[in-house]
């Protein structure tokens, strides 16, 4: 598998015969409503079509970009063809920097007359970009097409344009070996999923959500979890990953991974396998660590002030000491049994009285609810309600250990369940 072999693939899926356009809407309420013409995803949909190097593939992608620079305004764009010629973001251009670079760069003998008019866009691009108060991002990628690296980003998202603008600034003629030493760190390769600091952990379902962060580092790895084999309009970006010139290591990392960090909005994380279990910051604050967490209300909380989160899947079975039940109080043991994997919580507080109930519901972050699936619960909710609040803070014991396996089977009841050997005279 290759991230251009789906990014060719999710293009055709997104073309329509009518236009021979790629037809996307980032603001689609349903998920399935896609009538605009992004300019964006059509430039990254022609350069998988290059990449391919199939020779109708190649003319199709070269008409593409041709009819993509005639609504070029001043070095911008619009974000979809019918807003012409209106340019609500102003760093569109940026983001068509790299694909214009790399269809100039590989296929200068394919393309003719065209290289020269994607030099001079490139050249409008770069003069138009107001140098003062930059996003990271964009002074990033700028430092990137002139050989240099700059500060590394410290989020999520901004490392999922970096990785774009290294290439970058690899092909310049500077070293990105080290940088990408450090990339790797950030990456689980048993899991597959990204093990940085971030503000936000976005969900799709009953997974994580696929970035284009993801598709880098799976490319790099040569691995793809099954949540990266389901076509989407992200795919269309991995047109731009390429080929490693030395191989990453990637450093080994627990199972199941647990990760614990105070400001962010799911202060806990613990992932194994495709699930993940999270705390939901919303009107908490958080201290502690991964063991024991402190939780303080807020004076803005609802009747549910703390809430869990767990995928809601077929591996998973809750208990309450011991027993199915859909609610529990303080001092009672929470179990969440998933196969090898068992997760025990404990709730004590030194005064004021809460209830802990169990229900289905979304965390935060979550974005499948859209469409068919808008009122489709894909979590597993542990609440924790307000009966009545006291002064001191919430403490949650956290164990999270591996189930044992039996290892024998259970005995029949009946003697003639026993299997029998015959004996040799």
């Amino acid at each position: 598998m290759h991230t251009v072999d789906l990014a060719l693939q999710s293009g055709r899926m997104l073309q329509r015969k009518q236009t021979g356009f790629v037809h996307f809407c980032h603001q689609s309420e349903d998920r399935l409503t896609h009538d605009t013409i992004p300019v964006l995803e059509n430039a990254l949909f022609a350069l998988s079509l290059f990449r391919s190097r199939l020779s109708d593939n190649v003319l199709e992608g070269k008409g593409l970009i041709e009819k993509l620079l005639a609504f070029e305004v001043e070095g911008n764009f619009p974000t979809y063809l019918h807003e012409y010629p209106k340019c609500l973001d102003p760093y569109l251009g940026l983001r068509l920097l790299p694909v214009l670079f790399w269809i100039t760069v590989d296929f200068s003998h394919v393309i003719g007359d065209l290289k020269e008019k994607l030099e001079n866009c490139i050249n409008r691009i770069l003069a138009q970009v107001d140098k003062t108060d930059l996003p990271d991002w964009v002074q990033f990628r700028l430092d990137a097409f002139n050989g240099k690296i700059g500060s590394l980003p410290k989020t999520f998202y901004h490392w999922s344009e970096a990785l774009i603008s290294l290439q970058l600034a690899e092909k310049k003629g500077a070293d990105i070996t080290a940088i990408l030493e450090e990339v790797s760190k950030l990456w689980h390769p048993e899991l597959s999923l990204y093990t940085g600091p971030a503000l936000r952990r976005h969900q799709d379902g009953h997974t994580p959500e696929l970035s284009l962060f993801d598709l880098f580092l799976c490319q790099w790895q040569k691995k793809f979890p099954k949540r990266a084999e389901k076509l989407q309009a992200v795919h269309l970006r991995g047109a731009l990953i390429r080929p490693l010139r030395f191989e990453l290591n990637f450093p080994s990392k627990p199972v199941p991974y647990i990760h614990f960090a105070s400001e962010e909005e799911c202060p806990l994380f613990i992932a194994w396998e495709t699930h993940t279990f999270v705390l939901a910051k919303r009107h908490l604050q958080v201290e502690g660590n991964a063991k024991e967490l402190v939780l303080h209300l807020g004076e803005e909380e609802d009747d549910i002030g703390m809430n869990f989160f767990l995928d809601h899947h077929s591996d998973h079975e809750i208990f309450v000491n011991g027993e199915k039940a859909t609610t529990f109080e303080q001092k009672d043991v929470l179990e969440i049994r998933s196969k090898e994997l068992l997760i025990k919580l404990r709730f004590s507080v030194e005064d004021g009285r809460y209830l802990g109930v169990l229900m289905r519901g979304n965390r935060p972050s979550q974005h499948a609810c859209r469409g068919e699936d808008h009122f489709t619960a894909f979590d597993w909710r542990i609440a924790i309600r307000t009966v009545s609040k006291g002064k001191a803070p919430i403490r949650v014991h956290l164990e999270v250990c591996q189930q044992m396996q039996e290892s024998q089977q259970p005995l029949p009841l009946h003697a003639s369940h026993y299997p029998h050997t015959e004996l040799s005279q």
